[in-house]
Order: C-alpha cells, then sequence, then structure tokens
C-alpha cells in the first residue's frame, strides 16, 4: 500500500504536466484543444497562431489583446477545466474553458467559437475575462 502512495506521489507532477483541461469527450476538436494547451502554458504567441485566421491584423494587436492575461496572473495557470462543449449542425462548435491562477481560485474563463471554413476547422472569435458571466454572455 505504501508503495503505491510513493508511486502516486512520484507521478502527481507527471499528471501535471499533460494537462488537458479535462474532460476529454467524443466532441473535442483538435485545434480548440490546441488552443486551451497553449492558452494553459501562457504561450499566447502559439494560442494566437492558432486562432488568428479571422482576427485582423493579430500582430498589431497581439499586445493589446494578451497584455492583460499577463498582468491578471503573470505566474501562469496551474489547471483548467472545460465546462462547456457546444455543437451545432453543420459544423458550428463553442467551448469555454476555466483556468485557474498558480495559488488562486478566481478563474479565467475563456470562450472559443469556430466553424468548418473549406473543410477545415477555424476559430473565428474567442474571448476571455475573469468574469465567467461575461464570457456566457459571448455564447451563440
Amino acid at each position: 500500500m505504501r508503495f503505491f502512495a510513493t508511486l502516486a506521489f512520484l507521478l502527481a507532477p507527471l499528471a501535471g504536466a499533460a494537462q488537458s483541461c479535462d474532460p476529454s469527450t467524443s466532441a473535442d476538436i483538435p485545434l480548440f484543444e490546441a488552443a486551451k494547451t497553449a492558452f494553459f502554458k501562457t504561450d499566447y504567441r502559439a494560442f494566437a497562431g492558432l486562432v488568428d485566421d479571422y482576427i485582423p491584423n493579430m500582430d498589431t494587436q497581439f499586445d493589446a489583446l494578451f497584455g492583460p492575461l499577463e498582468v491578471f496572473e503573470p505566474r501562469g495557470f496551474d489547471r483548467c477545466r472545460t465546462v462547456l462543449q457546444r455543437r451545432e449542425d453543420p459544423s458550428f462548435a463553442q467551448d469555454i474553458v476555466l483556468f485557474f491562477p498558480r495559488g488562486g481560485n478566481t478563474p479565467m474563463a475563456l470562450h472559443i467559437a469556430g466553424a468548418k471554413v473549406d473543410g477545415e476547422f477555424r476559430v473565428l472569435e474567442f474571448t476571455y475575462n475573469s468574469s465567467v458571466s461575461a464570457v456566457l454572455d459571448k455564447l451563440h
């Protein structure tokens, strides 16, 4: 019994490193999952690269779009949770994800909306806010 407790303790950091904003479902969209992972890792350049198809002038807007995140929680996030996946035929999709700052309980909410365009899934828009209700207002 003690062996299993020790093993669980040693493997816990590895589980945290493989954060996936569970729960994973069959409705997962690889582009959304990659964007969530980049956001979780505070790699906002990678996130921007995944969501910039329909965001005009992402390069010139980058600091305005992502600068507030560095102020909100400069130490990054230690956990995240997908709390909504909405899928509508023929190809519209939305996810809401909560990202919890290291050592804190007030989440940052992220809303991602996308659709299949020309046979490929693309992010149409995203928004984030420390007010979950502000993000819920963006649901379509």
